[in-house]
């Protein structure tokens, strides 16, 4: 039996695997695409001339919220999250209860990472928090049972994880329960040359510290063994008269081969010493009670609390009657959106010049947009706002759609939508017509990029000249951009022409 052989016994024996969430097909803060606006029904008509009609988005306006208590802070989070949940999914309140729901076995800091994390958008991005944020997420995201903000999680820790020192990433491997954190620190401690100290055999335990024991002397005899076959493959011999030379060594190419051959070993090494991810892992708590119980003295969470909503009012223009365009035919709707007022960073512009002491106090709480802006545009611009970097599927869009979420992030003072928008058309878009690009980079403010000059060289370029619409669609310092290499190539051109005729 060789030193890589192992018995089926054995390997059933050390075989175990990790209580995980299972999967559930719910739906994300932004789990679809925006919906058409609706059309009235055939049977709702005006109730005059100038009657107005008010409708609330189907997506976007958020009102529905659970309260939770964790130790003494309250939280109001969305409903539509929590129904992801496995563990609380049958135990939210209706709408008209009272009292909210107590979650134990987590804490106020670590909530509030986790709904840092669930609120972060594609906008904003999430490489701005700190590991202890992510692990707190996840700590949350285990104890609620939700599995798609779980698994984001993990996939954004595990970069992180690799630049750990290995035993601290096994013990956050155990803590959070994740078994895919288990495989690559323990790899790191099989192949590195010192074998293990007495405080990190007290640290890994009997079991696996033996265990790494019997990987690290296998990967010593494999390398042994295998050093040994080859010094002997290429071992001078005689031939008669003469010794055999064999041709000198390739030592590069043969180190990276090697290399590859012991890193698939230790892996396979590795899967068979299954004892090396047994931990002893407490399984979840299964989705019923919970430990739930009603509470009034929570404390509201300073931000979310979900006090900043805000309702933002969009005229609508509706073919009551689904043929062309009348006077007779047409009704103004007011489509209205709840959002938190800090997805808007400046949420001033939003209302352009509208006068405030001309209206009811309590319209003077509802922001009404410019009158040129429709529902359809905006709905689009708010699907660019909302998603989310776990969103199912993830956000994609067509060029026209991305164009104008770009021309609202640039009129309404949206940074980070502008900044995330054109980096999405610089990434998604690159057999885009050139004028198209230089168009969204002139609305974006684009500073000096590979990118831009890529763009000028190709207009440069072109067959054709470039129109006076062409011009205003992509501003000045382009134009003056694309003309001065424009002039490069043609003299270019007409140099290589004259070397041509010359030879």
């Amino acid at each position: 039996m060789s030193h890589l052989d192992f018995s089926e016994d054995d390997l059933i024996d050390a075989m175990s695997t990790i209580s995980t969430i299972s999967e559930v097909d719910s739906r994300s803060l932004s789990p679809c695409p925006c919906p058409a606006t609706p059309k009235l029904p055939a049977d709702e008509t005006a109730q005059g001339a100038d009657a107005v009609r008010e409708w609330k988005h189907p997506k976007f306006y958020w009102s529905d919220f659970v309260d939770i208590q964790v130790e003494g802070t309250l939280y109001r989070v969305p409903r539509v999250m929590m129904q992801q949940s496995e563990t609380f999914k049958s135990n939210l309140s209706t709408e008209n209860s009272v009292g909210a729901l107590y979650v134990d076995g987590i804490t106020t800091q670590e909530m509030e990472a986790f709904l840092d994390v669930s609120d972060a958008r594609l906008v904003t991005g999430d490489d701005h928090f700190t590991f202890e944020q992510w692990a707190g997420a996840l700590a949350v995201a285990n104890r609620m049972a939700i599995p798609r903000i779980r698994n984001h999680v993990i996939q954004r820790l595990q970069d992180a994880l690799n630049r750990l020192d290995p035993f601290d990433c096994i013990d956050v491997a155990d803590k959070y329960r994740v078994h895919e954190w288990l495989f690559q620190p323990f790899l790191r401690i099989c192949e590195r040359p010192e074998p293990l100290t007495p405080p990190e055999v007290l640290r890994l335990g009997p079991e696996r510290s033996s265990a790494v024991g019997r990987v690290r002397e296998k990967l010593l005899v494999h390398k042994y063994d295998s050093a040994i076959s080859w010094v002997g493959d290429h071992w001078p011999r005689s031939s008669g008269r003469s010794y055999y030379r064999p041709p000198a060594p390739q030592w590069a190419v043969m180190s990276e081969n090697l290399e590859t051959a012991l890193s698939i070993e230790a892996k396979r090494l590795i899967e068979l010493e299954t004892i090396l991810s047994k931990p002893e892992f407490q399984p979840l708590s299964p989705s019923g009670k919970s430990d739930i119980e009603s509470i009034h003295h929570g404390m509201p969470h300073p931000r979310y609390c979900q006090k900043d909503l805000k309702t933002i009012k969009v005229r609508d223009v509706v073919d009551l009657q689904g043929v062309a365009y009348s006077l007779l035919s047409l009704q103004t709707r007011n489509c209205l959106y709840q959002l938190p007022l800090r997805y808007f960073e400046q949420p001033h512009l939003l209302e352009g010049n509208q006068d405030h002491k001309e209206l009811s106090p309590d319209a003077r709480d509802i922001i009404t947009l410019p009158d040129d802006v429709a529902v359809s545009d905006w709905n689009v611009f708010l699907e660019i706002l909302t998603a989310r970097p776990f969103d199912e599927p993830l956000l994609s869009l067509g060029f026209s759609a991305w164009m104008t979420g770009l021309r609202f992030a640039e009129r309404f003072g949206n940074d980070s939508a502008r900044r995330y928008i054109i980096q999405r058309i610089e990434t998604d878009f690159p057999s885009q017509d050139p004028v198209d690009l230089l168009e969204a980079a002139k609305i974006a403010g684009s500073p000096d990029s590979d990118w831009l000059r890529g763009i000028y060289t190709t207009l440069s370029q072109r067959s054709g000249l470039l129109s006076p619409g062409d011009l205003r669609r992509i501003g000045e310092e382009a134009t003056v951009q694309v003309w001065k290499l424009r002039d490069q190539f043609i003299y270019q051109q007409g140099y290589n022409r004259n070397e041509v005729s010359f030879q």
